[in-house]
């Protein structure tokens, strides 16, 4: 039924017309691609919410209440 369909694949500011297959395979790749990239970029914040955490007890343990640090 789609094997003939040809649809648009936005990449960038540019179409390209690719058959519907094919548009859907790539769409699968850039998908996993992005959450792939989502996940790693959710790692690094993570990470630096802790860091800040860590940074921000021992600034409290040395300063005490002469800093406010809280938002």
């Amino acid at each position: 039924m789609f094997s003939d369909l040809i649809t648009s694949y936005k990449v960038g500011e540019a179409f390209l017309h690719l058959p519907y297959h094919t548009a859907m395979k790539r769409l699968e790749r850039d998908q996993t691609q992005v959450d792939e990239e989502i996940a790693k970029l959710t790692e690094v914040v993570d990470q630096c919410e802790q860091d800040m955490k860590e940074l921000k007890v021992e600034l409290y343990a040395r300063f005490g209440s002469a800093i406010n640090l809280d938002e």
